[in-house]
C-alpha cells in the first residue's frame, strides 16, 4: 500500500513510499518499506509525537539495508502520535514485544530493534526492565539514535517554571489522580499533547521511569540499565542535538556509557554523528543521515555475518 510522506510541514509535495501494511495485534500495524521479503527485520520506534514517515532518515535507511537482507518496519504503538501523554514506556514495551513475536512467525532471520528520541527509551525498556521476557521475543541486536534526556531538556526549555510544573504533578498523583491529565499549560509545553500527572513525573523527575540518559545520573543508576543490556548495542547521539544542553560532552556521555556495557554487547561504530540535528533531518550538516545510515548497516551487516 502507499503512504503519503510530509516531513516538513511547509512542504507541499508529498512523498510516497511503497511497503507493506502489517496488523501485529488488535488495531495496532506496522509499516514495512518495500515489497521485497527479507529474512531479517529491524523495528524501527520513534520519539514523542512520531508515527509512519515523521522521522526523515528511514526510507534510506530502508533503501540500504536491503542490500544485506534487512527490512526495516516502523511500529505503531499506542504512544505512537499523541498517545504518549497518558501511556507508559511498560506499555510499549508489552507492544513492541508483539510485534517481535509476529515477526518472529513472519521470518526466517534476526531481529533488531531501532528507537529514536524516545524510542531509545523505549528500546532501553525492552531489554532492561521487562517483567518476565519470552526468550523467544529476545532481540539480537538493538540502536539508540539520538537518546537525550527529557528532564535535562525540561531544565533547559523551562528553567523557571520547572520545579512548580512537577511539584503539582507529584501532588496530583499522590491525591490518586496520576491517570488524570494535567492542565492545558502542561500540553502547551509539550507538543498540544494531552499529558498525565504520571506521565509527566515519569519525564520529568529524577529518576523517573524515563530517565535512561541524563548526564548527571550516578553509577547506581546505570548499573542497573546499561549493565543489565544483554544484546549487541549500537548507539548514535546527534552532535548538534538541540534537545540536549549545548555545554555537555557528548562523547564523554557516550564514553561513561560504554564503560557499564558489557564489553560483548558494546559496538565500536558508537558515537556522535557530526553536525547531526534531533533526528537528522532539516537543519543537519550534509551527511550526517548518511553517516547514521551506513554506521546503522556495518552494525546489522555484522549480525548477520
Amino acid at each position: 500500500m502507499d503512504i503519503c510522506s510530509m516531513p516538513n510541514p511547509n512542504t507541499i509535495a508529498l512523498e510516497m513510499a511503497t511497503g507493506v501494511l502489517h496488523a501485529y495485534t488488535g488495531r495496532l500495524v506496522a509499516f514495512e518499506h518495500g515489497t521485497a521479503s527479507y529474512p531479517n527485520v529491524l523495528l524501527f520506534v520513534g520519539g514523542l509525537g512520531d508515527g509512519l514517515q515523521t522521522v526523515p532518515y528511514v526510507p534510506l535507511l530502508a533503501e540500504k539495508l536491503a542490500a544485506y537482507g534487512w527490512a526495516v518496519a516502523q511500529i505503531l504503538i499506542s504512544s505512537s502520535y499523541i498517545g504518549w501523554g497518558t501511556g507508559s514506556l511498560m506499555r510499549d514495551s508489552q507492544e513492541i514485544e508483539q510485534a517481535v513475536a509476529y515477526f518472529r512467525k513472519q521470518r526466517s532471520g534476526k531481529i533488531a530493534l531501532m528507537g529514536h528520541s524516545t524510542g531509545c527509551q523505549d528500546t532501553m525498556q525492552y531489554l532492561v526492565r521487562r517483567p518476565n521476557p519470552n526468550p523467544e521475543t529476545r532481540l539480537d541486536g538493538a540502536i539508540l539514535q539520538a537518546p537525550v534526556s527529557d528532564r535535562e531538556a525540561m531544565l533547559t526549555l523551562f528553567p523557571d517554571t520547572y520545579d512548580s510544573l512537577l511539584d503539582y504533578a507529584l501532588k496530583q498523583q499522590a491525591s490518586g489522580k496520576g491517570n488524570d491529565v494535567l492542565p492545558s499549560l502542561y500540553s502547551d509545553l509539550f507538543f498540544n499533547t494531552p499529558i498525565s500527572a504520571a506521565r509527566w513525573i515519569s519525564l520529568a523527575k529524577k529518576n523517573g521511569d524515563d530517565d535512561y540518559f541524563s548526564s548527571d545520573l550516578d553509577d547506581k543508576s546505570l548499573s542497573s540499565t546499561f549493565a543489565a543490556i544483554d544484546a549487541p548495542l549500537l548507539i548514535l547521539v546527534s552532535g548538534s542535538d538541540e534537545f540536549m544542553p549545548a555545554s555537555l560532552d557528548k562523547t564523554a556521555l557516550v564514553n561513561r556509557w560504554k564503560t557499564f556495557v558489557k564489553p560483548q554487547f558494546w559496538t565500536t561504530g558508537s558515537g556522535t554523528v557530526a553536525g547531526g540535528k534531533h533526528n537528522l533531518g532539516e537543519g543537519s550538516e550534509s551527511g550526517a543521515a548518511e553517516d547514521a545510515v551506513a554506521r546503522v548497516s556495518l552494525f546489522l551487516s555484522q549480525l548477520t555475518a
